[in-house]
């Protein structure tokens, strides 16, 4: 399994991905099995610091995805953009069947207990800040960040982590840099992770 296989728009998920994914369950969602095993270890750690963390998305099959991208384009149509102006808004926070790290496994979106949908201010509460200084113990990295979007194709997310294993994770969260940097400067070292 490639933990440092790099997803967006201009690299989508290889063919043939999804057939050698076996998932697992975590926090009521779907995982590629490493990942969901990692972030099991997480929701306990938090939990027993008496951070609760809810799963709200993980693994969505592309037609799932298509449903989203299509959903969101309808929203922004409804609030008066036209169909191309839409598109464009929609592809700053999701991304086409294919071209999401979701159809990995690998993603998650993370929320306060109880949400059932994602949090713009999550990173300004103690679940996100939690998150900001564990994550990457358990592999994961905040995968949107803060000035980073001229880099990664995608607005700032705070809810959005992604498995990458633990070195890598606590190299790419102490250096303040995004997973395509990272790729960039390191991953001859660390391709095996």
């Amino acid at each position: 399994m490639d933990y440092l296989i790099l997803v967006n728009k201009f690299e989508p998920i290889p063919p043939g991905w999804a057939d050698n994914l076996k998932l697992r369950k975590a926090g009521g969602k779907l995982f590629e099995e490493k990942t969901a095993i990692a972030l099991e270890k997480l929701l306990k750690e938090a939990k027993s610091d008496g951070i609760g963390i809810e799963v709200i998305s993980g693994y969505r099959s592309d037609d799932y995805q298509q449903m989203l991208w299509e959903k969101e384009i309808n929203r922004h149509m409804g609030c008066g953009m036209n169909y191309a102006s839409a598109v464009a808004e929609t592809g700053k926070t999701l991304a086409l069947p294919g071209c999401s790290e979701h159809g990995t496994g690998l993603a998650a979106d993370l929320g306060t207990s109880g949400a059932d949908d994602i949090e713009p201010d999550f990173h300004k509460n103690a679940e996100g800040k939690w998150l900001s200084r564990k994550a990457s113990k358990f592999g994961f990295i905040l995968r949107y960040p803060r000035m980073k979007e001229h880099i990664t194709g995608i607005d700032f997310e705070p809810w959005h982590y992604r498995y990458v294993g633990r070195r890598p994770a606590e190299i790419i969260t102490e250096s303040g840099i995004c997973l395509e940097e990272f790729l960039h400067f390191y991953s001859n070292k660390y391709t095996l992770c």
